[in-house]
């Protein structure tokens, strides 16, 4: 039972380091995950996923309305997971980093078949 005991402290010593002043990433890692659970806006990280498209490409592709596209696209451009530029008349929009993309590839792995 001791060995038990001293297995138990070894591993509340572990957590309590790995979480010891992560509050602040844990948090912006939760609203994040739940950004992006969500069909319509996994379907347009889907798209941008293949690069840079505009607005009336995304449109297009995932098939909602704009309204509907740009609340959506402002959503994740909040959190920090897509960016945009302007180019003329048209807001372009792309993953913000490779490791969303990552992430995102994760997800298509486990639970798309292709």
């Amino acid at each position: 039972m001791k060995d038990n005991s001293e297995a138990n402290d070894q591993l509340i010593s572990q957590l309590t380091s790995l979480f010891d002043d992560q509050e602040e990433n844990i948090e912006k890692a939760v609203r994040c995950l739940k950004v992006i659970a969500h069909p319509a806006r996994l379907k347009i990280i889907c798209v941008l996923e293949t690069g840079e498209h505009s607005v009336q490409q995304l449109e297009q592709y995932v098939g909602i309305a704009q309204a509907t596209l740009s609340q959506h696209l402002s959503l994740l451009k909040d959190r920090g997971i897509l960016s945009s530029r302007r180019d003329g008349n048209f807001s372009l929009y792309r993953v913000a980093n490779n490791d969303m993309i990552k992430l995102f590839e994760l997800i298509k792995k486990i639970f798309c078949t292709l």
